[in-house]
């Protein structure tokens, strides 16, 4: 799917690559499995009912965090959007941009391992995202703060 202009916003849909969507539906797969534990052990009481439907519930989240990731640049802040997660950053608070492969961490909200990180004063402190499209975000963002320092790392 192609970024989207919503008005003054510009909507940028995450990448997405295979090794992070298998790991995802391992993921979801593993919780799934120990919500049917009871089930398959034949104890099946109302904390086995009770710890299927939070699983449950927990994977509808992971699946609908996972389908709606997106970010979105509005006129003073970048939004990073997953579900019901919902992040806000003002550009005047973002310092960095930082291209790395290194995922694994910070607050990361990602489809792809090909991703960039925002460091910015406030809150997490930095963000990891994966957008569509990378240079031209980069850009984007620079229109929006052109204080903001770009760099590259290969961890």
């Amino acid at each position: 799917m192609q970024n989207v202009q919503d008005g003054e916003n510009m909507v940028y849909k995450t990448k997405r690559d295979i090794p992070v969507t298998l790991m995802i539906v391992f993921l979801i797969l593993l919780i799934q499995a120990d919500a049917i534990v009871p089930f398959v052990m034949g104890n099946v009481r109302v904390s086995g009912w009770i710890i299927f439907t939070l699983l449950t519930l927990l994977n509808v989240l992971i699946i609908w965090s996972f389908i709606d990731l997106k970010y979105v640049l509005r006129e003073h802040h970048l939004i990073i959007k997953a579900g019901l997660i919902k992040h806000q950053i003002p550009y005047e608070k973002i310092d960095k941009v930082v291209q790395k492969k290194k995922l694994w961490s910070g607050f990361r909200l990602i489809g792809s391992r090909h991703a960039i990180t925002i460091y910015y004063q406030r809150g997490w402190g930095h963000a990891v995202i994966s957008p569509q499209n990378t240079e031209e975000f980069i850009h984007k963002l620079e229109e929006k703060n052109s204080n903001i320092t770009l760099s590259t790392k290969s961890n």
